[in-house]
């Protein structure tokens, strides 16, 4: 059976708004099958999200799997690069303990500790999934069948926008080209 983010909260439409990452780490390591790896798949989750520019990642958007025993991260869906093209942009779920929500990887970084990482395996993460969405963006725009104008339109506006990569010292996000050193 698939469980919504917002119910696993035990929170209504309304209540819906206070979702919080935290929150649903906290039920997800309380009734998970893997409670060690469910950090790690969140975090990995967010860092995501943030960089494909999808800020409508609310409670109802994440799900879990439940066996009749334990729950299980569902894959992630309806990803929606949806962030305004400028730089100040929020995810709709805080990641952080104390409210953070900026749509920014080194901020994510930073309460790495939530999600039982060192900041060191945070940032592997991190460079890993932006080194996905570059080694794969040529194969995503031709299989999501995007024009040349489309594809650039999202890339570097939404995807990867400059402010998500902000503070990151290994990632040149409007050249797309090599990561500095």
């Amino acid at each position: 059976m698939t469980v919504s983010g917002l119910t696993l909260l035990s929170l209504d439409e309304l209540a819906g708004r206070y979702a919080t990452y935290p929150e649903l780490l906290d039920v997800l390591r309380a009734r998970g099958q893997r409670p060690d790896r469910v950090g790690r798949d969140l975090f990995t989750r967010i860092a995501a999200n943030i960089s494909l520019g999808n800020t409508d990642d609310h409670a109802r958007n994440h799900a879990a799997l439940w066996d009749g025993r334990h729950l299980t991260l569902a894959p992630a869906y309806d990803i929606d690069p949806c962030r305004a093209p400028g730089w100040d942009a929020n995810q709709a779920m805080a990641y952080g303990r104390r409210g953070e929500r900026a749509s920014n990887l080194a901020s994510l970084i930073n309460i790495s500790a939530t999600y039982d990482l060192t900041r060191p395996e945070a940032a592997d993460i991190v460079d890993r999934v932006i080194t996905s969405i570059r080694d794969n963006w040529d194969q995503a725009v031709d299989h999501a069948a995007l024009t040349r104008r489309q594809a650039e339109s999202l890339r570097g506006s939404r995807i990867l926008n400059d402010s998500t990569t902000d503070g990151l010292p290994r990632v040149t996000p409007s050249s797309w080209g090599p990561p500095r050193t």
